[in-house]
């Protein structure tokens, strides 16, 4: 076989769209939420976005609307939220309300910048 005239162009990875990055307001309420998993109470967490409805929600992914998990309760394992695929069954298998947690630490954090 003929080696080719022309290289083959490897096709470039394309950048997923994720929204708006958080701003100092939301940076600076994430900083109050702890280093505390809210579904195991380990620490190391990461944020993760609510993306079911619920209350006051905004866009898709609103970043005043988090709660932190770690790794394992986040994505990692098998009974993770992504995982299991969204808060609803996280709720059913773990028995944590994410979004009830998510939607009472944004409104107690609110009502403080309020005051």
């Amino acid at each position: 076989m003929a080696p080719r005239a022309t290289p083959v162009r490897k096709a470039g990875k394309r950048r997923v769209a994720r929204g708006v990055k958080p701003d100092a307001a939301a940076l600076a309420y994430w900083a109050t939420l702890g280093d505390l998993c809210e579904a195991c109470g380990t620490t190391g967490t990461v944020v993760h976005h609510i993306l079911a409805n619920a209350p006051g929600k905004g866009s898709r992914r609103d970043h005043m609307l988090v709660v932190k998990l770690c790794p394992d309760c986040h994505n990692m394992k098998d009974g993770s939220v992504h995982l299991l695929g969204s808060e609803a069954a996280f709720l059913r298998v773990r028995g944590v309300d994410l979004v009830q947690i998510a939607i009472d630490r944004r409104d107690e954090y609110l009502m403080g910048e309020l005051l």
